[in-house]
């Protein structure tokens, strides 16, 4: 879509939005009504002959006042009020007050207390899990999707802050005050909705609301066709950029415009396929795999789910099942989706994982930067080439990186820990020290959520013990142990912890037992620092040797 195009479709979109066109027509029909009844009754009563035509004249002139009035004012619950277009404070901003091109992204490391805040005068929102109203309660996925696809569109907005995925999902099924969710993940403010699917209806509400004082900046509800899907999601993001004031650029609008696929029953497996994926464990990938693929089977362009099916054989292959057909699976689905759509940041992503697993380091470095200026706000671009760096030994390359995902995503508690990880091989104690507290931070905020979480207990654990917390480590080191004892990247991790402590026999049981059910990341293991007490073992030695690794 051109341009041009683009600004039309716009402008007709915000006048079906405020119900210009409802209200010509209303008045349009009313005024013929009403002249009739002139024509009719005015001779009868004696009246002027002019007063048929001042009629007519007054009504002429109600006209443009009539479509007037609808453009600057809506009918809200609470009343009629002005068309929102303030900011999150409920002002407009004046130009030495409007948001900075810069970006978001703060190059200040967040404090113990505290995690990231958005730069001065930009505006910032957390995007809720939309509600599941359809009448069978089985659109959990969707109402997911529709709420992280509009957190992926704001975020392709330079000058808006976006709390990530993982920080507003955190209130999924939580009676939390607006104001607690806007101190918490620092916005100013907060979008929820929810959705009513039945057959190929769709009925989406949404509102924007002002954390300080609870105003409704902006409502809107949605009855269309399922296959409008898309349109409404750009019409909600286009709705928040109106809000805030902020004009998009041509690329932006072409960015939060971009359809992944025109077949909708695709874009359902699609989603559950992602929502599949975020349980991080073999099963989760198994299902997961079955979803893309059926995405990809009713639509074979489909760049994203090709993206996805990459993302599980990646992860399976790292943390589950080391066999090379997995490696080559994930190299071959990251190559199709690239060729489908090389001007997204997500399938760089997915393509740099892909290629490091198989040590085609420089290949992988350019996908990870590729990803990063396409979207400087993607954290897996950040993150995974943090990993590639940390597990070739680039400690300095590691460290910029692990503290650049952090900036992008700071309630995110593995950056953070694994850059202290990288700061102490670096021997920069402050640094690593700071990064510990940090860590804590970010790791209790997210247990509190997910209280039975085995990766987050083991990086908590490790941290605790570091503070000199023994009885609490040991606590959050045993729930990890229970929730999952058979998960290999669960006991790579409670390895990580026995070994730091110094327990040498059960570090090196569950890293045997680790690597014997799939853990495969052996550059990361001869570069991970949490593993120093066991790397003069024979056991230790034995075993990178029989994995191909010594």
């Amino acid at each position: 879509m051109g341009k041009n195009q683009s600004k039309e479709n716009g402008r007709f979109e915000s006048l079906k939005r405020r119900k210009v066109f409802k209200v010509g027509i209303a008045y349009l029909i009313g005024a013929f009504v009403i002249m009739q009844i002139a024509d009719a009754t005015f001779e009868p009563l004696n009246l002027p002959e002019w007063s048929a035509s001042l009629v007519l004249w007054l009504l002429i002139l109600g006209f443009p006042v009539a479509l007037f009035l609808t453009w600057a004012l809506e009918l809200t619950p609470e009343g009629i009020k002005r068309t929102a277009t303030g900011t999150a404070q409920g002002k407009p901003l004046d130009a030495a007050q409007s948001p900075s091109k810069d970006g978001p992204v703060s190059t200040t490391p967040a404090t113990s207390d505290q995690t990231s805040s958005p730069a001065k005068n930009e505006a910032s929102i957390a995007v809720l899990p939309f509600v599941d109203m359809s009448p069978e309660k089985d659109q959990d996925h969707f109402c997911e999707g529709m709420a992280e696809e509009i957190i992926n569109s704001l975020a392709k907005m330079q000058r808006v802050h976006v709390a990530s995925r993982t920080g507003s999902f955190q209130f999924k099924g939580r009676n939390t005050d607006i104001d607690v969710i806007g101190r918490q993940l620092k916005v100013d403010t907060v979008l929820e909705g929810s959705v009513r699917k039945a057959g190929n209806q769709l009925r989406v509400t949404a509102q924007l609301i002002n954390v300080t004082d609870g105003y409704h900046l902006w409502s809107e509800s949605f009855d269309k066709e399922l296959k409008d899907v898309f349109g409404i999601q750009f019409e909600i993001a286009e709705a928040v950029a109106r809000a805030f004031q902020l004009t998009l650029s041509p690329g932006e609008e072409r960015a939060i415009e971009h359809q992944p696929t025109e077949n909708v029953e695709a874009y359902e497996y699609f989603l559950r396929g992602r929502r599949h994926f975020y349980q991080l464990n073999e099963e989760g990938w198994a299902k997961s795999r079955e979803e893309f693929s059926r995405a990809i089977e009713l639509d074979s362009d489909y760049a994203l789910a090709y993206a996805g099916l990459a993302d599980c054989f990646s992860f399976l292959y790292m943390y589950a099942d080391s066999s090379a057909s997995n490696r080559l699976q994930a190299e071959t689905n990251s190559r199709l989706a690239l060729q489908l759509a090389p001007d997204q940041a997500p399938v760089h992503a997915s393509r740099g994982l892909a290629l490091s697993l198989g040590h085609r380091h420089e290949e992988a470095e350019k996908s990870f930067s590729r990803a990063q200026e396409l979207n400087p706000k993607l954290f897996d671009a950040y993150y995974f080439h943090a990993r590639h760096a940390f597990s070739q030994g680039k400690l300095e390359q590691a460290a910029v990186l692990f503290e650049k995902a952090y900036e992008v995503r700071p309630e995110d508690y593995q950056a953070i820990s694994l850059l202290a990880q990288v700061y102490r091989g670096l021997g920069q104690e402050d640094k690593r020290a700071d990064a510990r507290r940090r860590t804590l931070v970010a790791i209790e905020n997210y247990l509190h959520a997910n209280p039975h979480d085995p990766r987050a207990l083991c990086f908590g654990s490790l941290n605790l013990y570091e503070q000199g917390q023994e009885q609490k480590a040991r606590a959050y080191l045993q729930r990890a142990i229970d929730s999952h004892p058979d998960d290999a990247m669960n006991l790579y991790n409670v390895a990580c912890v026995y070994s730091h402590i110094g327990e040498t026999d059960k570090a090196l049981d569950a890293l045997e037992k680790s690597v014997g059910k799939g853990m495969a990341e052996l550059d990361w293991m001869q570069n991970d620092s949490d593993l120093d007490n066991l790397r003069d073992h024979p056991r230790f030695q034995k075993l990178l040797a029989e994995a191909g690794g010594g």
